[in-house]
């Protein structure tokens, strides 16, 4: 996609910086990734512009305060925002647009999304949804993954698994919220191996 029609250009070219922010400082630490609370620094310390909205297991998800726009941008390492972009991709234009939150880009640890208001459903209302995209190996839609967009129910955040398991993936959403957060997350661990098969 051309300069002259990206959307958000100027986020855009914040993201790439915060890129070169992050490389420079996994090189000087020799890790893999920066720490959720050293990363939510250096950011606000080299945009001020940018506050923290929400903090996830993988990602951060900031708002600018100069754009009016329902939008956020999300930073986390490669993978998780490969894999985000994945699922988003997963499902046919269609149903994307219809249930997904749109990704206008994503660089290599950043990624705009629309965000909209935090919304309530109902179990029933749910289930439905996640039903609907488990046939496309998308699971993990929760109430606290979904926004009311142009008043439309969105899913922002969701994993998936290119392994078709409608049926184990249906149990797991089910049991989660009655797991502890230990086995919550080796769970997710275990979809991610999923993913690389």
């Amino acid at each position: 996609m051309g300069a002259s029609t990206l959307k958000y250009e100027q986020l855009h070219h914040e993201a790439k910086h915060i890129d070169r922010l992050i490389d420079l400082n996994m090189h000087v630490r020799q890790s893999q990734f920066i720490p959720q609370e050293n990363l939510k620094t250096m950011i606000i310390a080299a945009f001020p512009d940018f506050c923290v909205e929400a903090s996830g297991w993988h990602k951060i998800v900031l708002i600018n305060r100069k754009i009016d726009d329902q939008v956020v941008l999300k930073v986390g390492s490669k993978t998780s925002i490969e894999n985000d972009h994945q699922a988003y991709k997963s499902a046919p234009k269609r149903v994307r647009h219809q249930l997904f939150a749109k990704i206008f880009w994503h660089t290599k640890y950043c990624m705009l999304q629309e965000y909209g208001e935090p919304v309530s459903v109902t179990v029933a209302e749910l289930n439905c949804l996640r039903r609907t995209v488990y046939k496309y190996g998308i699971f993990d839609v929760k109430e606290e993954n979904l926004r009311l967009i142009r008043g439309e129910l969105k899913i922002i955040d969701a994993n998936m698994t290119r392994v078709p398991l409608p049926t184990f993936l249906r149990k797991i959403d089910e049991i989660k919220p009655h797991l502890p957060k230990q086995l919550e997350l080796l769970i997710k661990k275990i979809s991610r191996r999923f993913k690389k098969q």
